[in-house]
């Protein structure tokens, strides 16, 4: 046979291969209801190309979604590094734009009709609707945080606000953390004083002098902003502007934290490297009950009803779901290390594992496995459209679509 038709047989059979992959449920799940994918570089199968895990998004936007990344790739000898964004229809995962910078893509935010990008050592504003820059800003972003009706750019212990539509600077604060923003305002540590400043002109709206050991605003759930210590957690109520409590938790938590009327879960990590998976009651303050896992979760806690979902980083069972009034296992499953935070639709959790590099849909109270679908990468972001669509993003430069409904 000439050597040309071999290569040839070789390419169809190599197509085949792949094509029945990709279908592939994985194990007895039914395959996965997929819709299109998008992606972002076509030129990268010839340039040597390397993804520099650097995904931005996916970000639903609507009936679209905002996604791309930052790539090094080598021409000539001459390495180089570019970003590209794009804004793709979450219907048909065509790119209504694209734009291309020459550095790397940070943090992002998203505010009215304006995108807001890291890009090296500046900031940009991009026009949702057409991807043209609107303006920069010369500053190197740490964090970027929609909060009222500006952008918080932090930065070598200084917080500036932006205005997302021109670019101008309103103000700026001396910060030695980053900001939480609930909508009009913004918190953040000034050495040990905790500052509550209006996010439209920076007026400060109240203080407060928090204990040694209490140093970083995690999380603004409800009324309560959630401050972490080397060891310890505490509790600031918003309205009476008081330090509710704190509790020692040995270590601080090493992901999100997740709250409801009643509870408070988070992860700490011990000083021998042992997780323990937290159910602290404020009003107690002290643990409803606890479990150790077996490794740390990099995503924060999901609640489920009367169940809490939370996903480690090793072990057979990467998965599980416990009651929230015992800790006893409802349900677990083998996902891999899961990167990216899983989303909970209705009575639907979705969940992208990497190692095995797939996306699961379980059902959220008993764990029946709905779906599964292989991505081709390793997972590094997940969204929902507003129509429905599931979009999982991986370090192969690809957007994956899924039907949900």
């Amino acid at each position: 046979m000439p050597e040309f038709l071999t290569r040839a047989a070789l390419v169809v059979v190599g197509v085949l291969l792949a094509g029945c992959s990709s279908l592939s449920p994985g194990g007895d799940a039914p395959p996965a209801p997929s819709l299109w994918s998008f992606e972002s570089l076509a030129w990268y199968r010839w340039m040597n190309k390397v993804s520099m895990n650097s995904t931005v998004g996916p970000i639903s936007v609507g009936r679209t979604v905002l996604y791309g990344g930052t790539y090094g790739y080598s021409v000539a000898g001459q390495e180089t590094t570019t970003s590209r964004l794009a804004l793709v229809d979450a219907a048909t995962g065509r790119a209504r734009w694209r734009m291309e910078y020459d550095a790397a893509f940070g943090p992002i935010a998203l505010q009215g009709g304006t995108i807001v990008v890291a890009a090296g050592n500046d900031v940009l504003g991009l026009d949702l609707g057409s991807g043209a820059e609107r303006w920069r800003v010369p500053v190197r972003a740490r964090t970027l945080t929609a909060a009222g009706d500006a952008v918080l750019i932090a930065g070598r212990e200084m917080i500036h606000a932006i205005d997302p539509v021109s670019g101008t600077r309103r103000w700026q604060r001396r910060a030695t953390t980053d900001p939480v923003a609930s909508g009009d305002t913004a918190l953040f540590m000034d050495g040990q004083t905790l500052r509550a400043v209006a996010t439209g002109d920076g007026a400060e709206r109240w203080s407060l002098e928090l204990p040694i050991g209490l140093a970083y605003p995690q999380s603004l759930e409800g009324a309560h902003a959630y401050i972490l210590g080397a060891s310890s957690l505490g509790s600031v109520n918003m309205k009476s502007r008081r330090l509710e409590w704190v509790a020692s938790v040995g270590s601080a938590p090493t992901a999100g934290i997740t709250a409801t009327d009643d509870m408070v879960y988070f992860t700490t990590r011990s000083a021998s490297g042992s997780s323990v998976f937290h159910a602290f009651d404020p009003h107690a303050r002290a643990d409803r009950w606890s479990r150790a896992l077996d490794s740390s979760p990099r995503v924060a806690p999901i609640v489920m009803g009367p169940l809490v979902a939370v996903a480690a980083t090793s072990g057979a069972e990467s998965l599980l779901a416990l009651s929230r009034g015992t800790g006893a296992v409802a349900w677990s499953a083998r996902t891999g290390a899961v990167p990216v935070q899983p989303l909970l639709s209705g009575n639907v959790l979705y969940v992208a594992g990497q190692g095995p590099n797939r996306i699961y849909a379980f059902r959220a109270d008993t764990g029946a496995v709905l779906w599964s679908g292989r991505l081709w990468g390793w997972p590094m972001g997940m969204a929902l459209a507003e129509d429905g669509t599931l979009l999982v993003a991986a370090d192969n430069l690809t957007l994956y679509a899924y039907r949900t409904n």
